[in-house]
Order: C-alpha cells, then sequence, then structure tokens
C-alpha cells in the first residue's frame, strides 16, 4: 500500500523550517563554548586591551604566536556573534582590526569585571560530565538523587 503525504500549508512549511533552524543550533551549540573558551586560552582580549588599540589580524597573530589562518577563522566566528568588533581599514589596501567590545572585555582573564576563570571552569571536562550522564539520572541509573 503505498503512502501519500499531504501538502503542508504555508504556516507548517515555515514551522518545519524554523524547526531546522533550531536543530542545527542544537547540532552545533557547543561551538560556540568552544571558541570562546579558545578565545581566552588564547588571550585574544588581553592582547587587544594590552595593546591599547584595535589589532591587525597579523598584529594578533605575531602576539599570540598562532597561525594566521586558523586564527582568522576564529575571530571572524568571534565577530560573527559580536564577541569583538571588525574594523574595515580607512585605506582600500589597508587591513582590518579587531576590536575590543563589552562582552571581550569580559574575557580578559583579569580584572573586576572578567568571566573567563568562570567561563573555563564551566567548559572544563569536570563541570560538563554531569551534562552527559543526565539521561542517566533521569531513568533512575544516577547514583544521586535530586532534591525534592
Amino acid at each position: 500500500m503505498e503512502h501519500t503525504q499531504r501538502e503542508l500549508t504555508l504556516e507548517e512549511k515555515e514551522e518545519e523550517e524554523h524547526a531546522k533552524v533550531e536543530g542545527w543550533k542544537y547540532v552545533l551549540g557547543f561551538s560556540k563554548i568552544a571558541v570562546v573558551k579558545c578565545a581566552i586560552e588564547l588571550g585574544i582580549a588581553d592582547a587587544i586591551e594590552n595593546h591599547g588599540s584595535p589589532m591587525t589580524l597579523l598584529e594578533l597573530s605575531s602576539t599570540l604566536k598562532c597561525d594566521l589562518s586558523s586564527l582568522y577563522r576564529i575571530m571572524r566566528f568571534l565577530v560573527h556573534h559580536q564577541i569583538f568588533n571588525e574594523i574595515q581599514p580607512k585605506i582600500q589596501l589597508g587591513s582590518k582590526s579587531y576590536a575590543q567590545t563589552a562582552l571581550s572585555r569580559l574575557l580578559l582573564k583579569s580584572g573586576k569585571t572578567s568571566m573567563a576563570a568562570l567561563i573555563l571552569m564551566e567548559s572544563s571536562p569536570v563541570m560538563l560530565a554531569s551534562w552527559h550522564g543526565l539521561s542517566s539520572l533521569v531513568q533512575g541509573n544516577g547514583t544521586s538523587t535530586p532534591p525534592v
């Protein structure tokens, strides 16, 4: 027997597309914290802050002793997520530079408002391990019971 599928309404199609977008957010959800952790470990915010003004990719790469191509990809991601600002050159052949934002300053390794230590702790294997056992705990196979 052949199964026929009815045509989706416009509203249902939009809902399906929205669901796919949300699904991809779950698939790639870990990438954001992984890149932010990388930025903290590399000291990107600290390098720009210590420099006192926006830095080009070449300057950042040299200061951080990082591969230029890999750092470029990291910076594109961080700019896309508005963690750093990308400043276009004033002259056509100049290089783009990267500047701090209020959010990137939270990634400084020290300072009153730094969240770097908290982000590094929360993204550590020890802290993430319990999340990997969540379904087991919910099924009653875990070693601890949630508080009542």
